[in-house]
């Protein structure tokens, strides 16, 4: 039987999220994680999950499984979209059939049916595959609005384009 409370925090989820802000390891960064995740336990505990649910998908991505180990499998699964069905019998004759061969033929038309069924990838299930430095960042940023407190330990981001400019 398994213990596992959805609504509470395990034991590796500090580090992990430590690890998915890239927070550094200082006793007062753990101790600033340690005060978010007890007052989100205390006071919003129906976020807990939601919190563990980015905190796996940023593993994920930060560190991928091989291809030997189980996971999520390589190409998702198309879904299906719509399916529509249409009677292949016509309008009902005005003399029915008399015979029993012409009952019979006529009957197994109105068994006939035609189905045909549309398919679409899901485009969010493509997207992490394609761009992981985006979905990675985008399970930041919904870390950080579950834990706000957290924002000030992320360490300074750096400009993209940095230099001096001379003119001459």
């Amino acid at each position: 039987m398994s213990t596992d409370n959805a609504y509470a925090w395990r034991p590796t989820d500090l580090e992990g999220i430590r690890a998915a802000l890239s927070i550094p390891v200082s006793p007062a960064s753990i101790r600033a994680i340690n005060d978010e995740m007890a007052a989100l336990e205390r006071h919003y505990p129906d976020a807990i999950p939601v919190a563990k649910g980015h905190i796996d998908a940023i593993a994920l991505i930060d560190y991928p499984p091989e291809p030997s180990e189980p996971g999520p499998p390589a190409t998702p699964e198309p879904v299906v979209r719509k399916v529509t069905r249409k009677g292949a019998a016509g309008p009902v004759p005005e003399q029915l059939p008399q015979k029993k061969l012409d009952v019979v033929e006529y009957a197994t038309e109105l068994l006939l049916e035609e189905v045909s069924t549309e398919y679409e990838i899901p485009p969010q299930a493509s997207e992490p595959a394609a761009r992981p430095a985006a979905s990675r960042r985008h399970h930041v940023e919904a870390l950080l609005l579950i834990l706000p407190g957290l924002t000030s330990w992320l360490p300074a981001q750096q400009p993209r384009f940095g230099g001096l400019m001379i003119r001459g």
